[in-house]
């Protein structure tokens, strides 16, 4: 619930922006209202991730919650500019903290990996549905009622999160073996391992994004409602994707649900080089969302496996600030390249981490309770 708020409130509110634009007489600086947002939010994961080790992930989750409510009723009741961005800057700090103590308190609910991995899956295909749905969402909404709507419908939701997250018992705090420095835990093989998964496949999705729908329309003369079009299916096949990767996981191990999600996105990529009609490129994108849905909870799980309960939090946080850097640093490597050079760069990014998982040792099969322990960092305690 939480994780689809957090994607539903980023796309919602860029349908609404022209509104948005008009109404509060402020085209100048509009930009910032989804990017103050998305900005504070990657930065903020890290130090929130730690934050929610320190005092806990439920008391973390419930402040975050808290905080997001407030400031989405701040959103709406604005009447400039300058009270928007402000309340939208600490609405992504609130996002920050919800994000990785929602996934340390999904890990403390799911220590057996293959229920944790069908947990994260579902987790992960909540996100999915929300970017699906939320820029239409976001379309009817503002013409409704009104682009204060795209804020207010932040508020239930989040309450009944809320709600849910209050009758959650605190997890017990684990009794420290000894203590471990954060450099320890960044460079324990399976935080490695996942980092790199996810910046590649944050840089090789987004990047693709960028540089079909440029492509499309400045080379091919497509409208940019065809070229949003060809991007539909292959986000639709990331849901049952994410459902699916935790039993491919339990039956096949990780190693080869890695390797599969790999194999299926750089396929995509190559075909994406025969180029074609748009229906031909709709068709190439295909194996990336079903790559892509493969990875992204797969890397999660490997995350939260190679890590103390006690630095779940930690883990979760810098994980998802990767891959806020992989979506950020794609447009700006691969615009002066070209279509075909970006292509084969993003295959080639989204297939290195498999030689990193060879030298690092990646499970062949899901990893348990047991191996997870005797990671170098999982002996330690919060720093």
């Amino acid at each position: 619930m939480s994780f689809f708020l957090i994607t539903l409130n980023a796309s919602t509110v860029t349908t609404a922006l022209p509104v948005i634009g008009r109404d509060l007489n402020a085209h100048a600086g509009l930009a910032w209202v989804l990017t103050g947002y998305s900005l504070v939010f990657a930065l903020a994961l890290l130090p929130a991730g730690a934050w929610a080790d320190r005092i806990g992930a439920r008391r973390a989750f419930v402040a975050g919650l808290t905080l997001f409510a407030a400031t989405s009723a701040v959103c709406a009741l604005a009447t400039d500019l300058t009270i928007l961005l402000a309340a939208r800057a600490v609405q992504g700090v609130a996002a920050a903290v919800i994000l990785p103590s929602g996934l340390s308190m999904l890990n403390a609910t799911h220590p057996e990996p293959s229920e944790r991995g069908k947990a994260i899956g579902r987790w992960s295909a909540a996100g999915a549905i929300a970017l699906v749905i939320g820029s239409p969402l976001g379309g009817a909404i503002t013409s409704a009622i009104g682009w204060q709507g795209t804020f207010w419908i932040n508020i239930p939701p989040t309450l009944l999160a809320l709600a849910v997250a209050l009758g959650v018992p605190a997890a017990p705090r684990p009794q420290p073996v000894r203590r471990t420095s954060y450099r320890e835990l960044v460079t324990a093989p399976a935080v490695v391992l996942s980092s790199a998964t996810g910046f590649a496949l944050n840089f090789a999705t987004y990047g693709t994004i960028f540089v079909v729908t440029l492509f499309l329309q400045q080379d091919r003369g497509q409208s940019a409602w065809v070229s949003g079009l060809v991007f539909i299916p292959m986000t639709l096949l990331i849901i049952p994707a994410n459902l699916l990767t935790g039993r491919l996981a339990a039956r096949f191990g990780i190693r080869r649900t890695f390797l599969l999600g790999q194999f299926l996105m750089a396929a995509g990529l190559a075909g994406l080089l025969l180029g074609g009609p748009a229906w031909a490129f709709a068709l190439w994108l295909l194996p990336l969302g079903i790559g892509g849905g493969l990875i992204a909870p797969t890397t999660t799980s490997l995350m939260l496996s190679g890590l103390p309960p006690t630095h779940s939090g930690f883990g979760a946080g810098l994980l998802n600030a990767i891959r806020q850097l992989g979506s950020a640093a794609a447009p700006v490597v691969l615009a002066p390249l070209g279509f075909r050079i970006s292509m084969i760069l993003s295959a080639i990014v989204i297939v290195a981490p498999a030689l990193l998982g060879r030298k690092q040792c990646l499970p062949s099969s899901s990893p348990t309770a047991d191996s997870t322990t005797r990671t170098p960092a999982a002996t330690g305690s919060q720093s």
